[in-house]
């Protein structure tokens, strides 16, 4: 059971705040996150027409919290003209314009002081633009940002909105640790910072690593996240499903628990999520690219191209639409125009890890080796962590017949993903290759243990039990295989294989109504199986 949350009204309130706070001083995504959340929250009608989630809510509210700050506009016009200088994206006209009220108005020095740090993102987007190969480009204004907000932080003279801003400095120039404690700081006096809890979880490997966090609501969203970003989507799940009594219709949660079902596997699942995103947020782009991943890998061609019209419509100079688009064409088999729509993605977004990995993939569907290695190669600089591009990597080495290398990127792989099963199958086939039959047992035991979704290990591994003599181990994995194959109405080479070892092992155990059994099964098929068959039956008859 979760801890407590305030009651609805109260959470109303602190939303409400911060929505308009985050406006006013330009920190538009953390905004856009807070007035999104208060737009999914659970309203009274809601309540009364489920008894259940009332009576939820009432025994998991905590009734003495109280949020009492208000909000009070800033009623400046140097700041108010500043601002509007900041949205034209005129960065160093905005601080020009501050700079004598820096030590007057904590809004003035956030405005100055951010103002310049954007300046320096946007000539650093231009130096890469200008440069398309050069990855070594740095904001150039870091080293005056941070001499000047070190200084005043040493001097206790940092509002938190500052410190925020020197928290990402701080993590611009791989001072993590620091960063990481400044972040903390932020989100105690501002705990519905939005922002600074992403940093927090890009920058931390546990969750329980810092125990400095605020012990605030906003704790459970940040938790679920973490588990989403780590993989452990059962958590991840589990924790939303609870906070969607409170956010009946946010988008952030549905996306988030969509996304967690993708991760797992569970396609039907995640796809019901997503049609209820879209149903409530018609207009998104966020996650759609993932969206389109499960249509794709269901070959919902209709559906797909139907979203992929809706995503261009919408807004086609987003990352997002062109993966969507890039998978329809993919799905229709015009390779191509994929890569053309995966190339634009990284146009709007150099670092958009979903457009290299999916264009990897293209490049290896029209055999070109060298560009999907290099492909791969971009995602996983991009994060070490992901493991499609490992994964991918691993593939192309394979199906060279490098299998040392392969082995080694499915070995990346599978530290991002130990208990993804594909990832165990992958190690143990290229074992397989190598005839080294003693590791590739240990890894599709593995990938059985971790719930082989395929049923690719089960069957791998009684053959690889039957050909190094474990008979019993053998007799026990082709009749697990045999029963899933059944579940799944499947009638291929597999059944066959484990239809006549089953029947020879019966017949040497002496059990002859079950060999007959798979005898008779094995008549079914066409070929050698049915001469095997026959040759059964006979010594059956004797």
């Amino acid at each position: 059971m979760m801890e407590q949350l305030p009651k609805l009204s109260e959470i109303h309130k602190e939303l409400q705040y911060y929505t308009r706070y985050f406006s006013e001083n330009k920190l538009y995504q953390s905004s856009k996150w807070t007035g999104e959340l208060l737009l999914g929250l659970t309203q009274e009608e809601d309540l009364q027409s489920s008894q259940f989630a009332m009576q939820f809510i009432q025994n998991n509210t905590d009734y003495t919290y109280q949020f009492l700050r208000e909000f009070v506009p800033e009623n400046n016009d140097i700041i108010s003209v500043a601002r509007n200088l900041f949205d034209l994206r005129e960065f160093k006209k905005c601080a020009s314009l501050v700079q004598n009220l820096i030590h007057k108005n904590e809004s003035a020095m956030f405005l100055y002081y951010y103002s310049q740090y954007m300046y320096g993102e946007l000539r650093k987007e231009e130096e890469m633009f200008e440069n398309e190969n050069s990855k070594t480009a740095t904001n150039p204004e870091l080293k005056l940002l941070d001499r000047e907000l070190s200084k005043l932080y040493d001097q206790k003279q940092l509002s938190q909105l500052n410190l925020y801003l020197y928290g990402l400095i701080l993590k611009d120039t791989l001072r993590l640790r620091e960063a990481k404690e400044i972040f903390v700081q932020v989100l105690n006096q501002l705990p519905c910072f939005w922002s600074a809890w992403l940093e927090l979880c890009r920058l931390m490997v546990e969750e329980d690593s810092i125990n400095e966090l605020p012990n605030h609501w906003m704790k459970f969203f940040w938790i679920s996240n973490f588990n989403l970003e780590k993989f452990k989507n059962a958590n991840c799940v589990e924790s939303l499903q609870l906070l969607l009594y409170y956010f009946r219709n946010s988008n952030f949660i549905i996306n988030q628990i969509a996304n967690a079902y993708y991760n797992n596997q569970e396609f039907e699942l995640s796809l019901e999520w997503f049609e209820r995103l879209l149903s409530i947020d018609p207009y998104r782009y966020e996650s759609l690219d993932t969206y389109s991943n499960i249509l794709y890998i269901k070959e919902n061609q209709g559906e797909l191209a139907n979203l992929a019209l809706q995503s261009f419509t919408n807004n086609k100079y987003v990352p997002e639409t062109c993966c969507v688009v890039g998978n329809y064409y993919s799905l229709m088999n015009e390779h191509a125009k994929a890569i053309n729509y995966f190339q634009r993605a990284l146009k709007l977004d150099k670092d958009c890890l979903a457009a290299w990995t999916l264009m990897g993939h293209e490049y290896l569907e029209m055999k070109n080796v060298a560009s999907a290695i290099q492909s791969y190669r971009n995602a996983v600089e991009i994060d070490p962590k992901d493991f499609r591009a490992w994964y991918g990597l691993g593939q192309t080495y394979a199906l060279q017949g490098m299998n040392q290398y392969a082995l080694y990127y499915f070995s990346r792989a599978v530290v991002s993903r130990p208990k993804d099963a594909r990832m165990w199958n992958a190690m143990a086939e290229c074992y397989d290759k190598m005839d080294k039959k003693n590791e590739s047992m240990k890894c599709y035991e593995r990938a059985n243990s971790c719930k082989d979704k395929e049923g690719i290990a089960i069957h791998q591994l009684a053959k690889l039990y039957d050909a190094v003599g474990k008979e019993e181990k053998a007799l026990f994995a082709f009749e697990e295989s045999l029963k899933r194959k059944d579940e799944e109405q499947a009638v291929d080479k597999e059944v066959s294989e484990a239809l006549l070892y089953l029947a020879r092992a019966f017949l040497k155990k002496g059990d002859k109504e079950r060999a007959m059994q798979m005898a008779k099964r094995l008549f079914d098929f066409n070929g050698p199986e049915r001469d095997e068959a026959n040759l059964i039956m006979n010594q059956l008859n004797k």
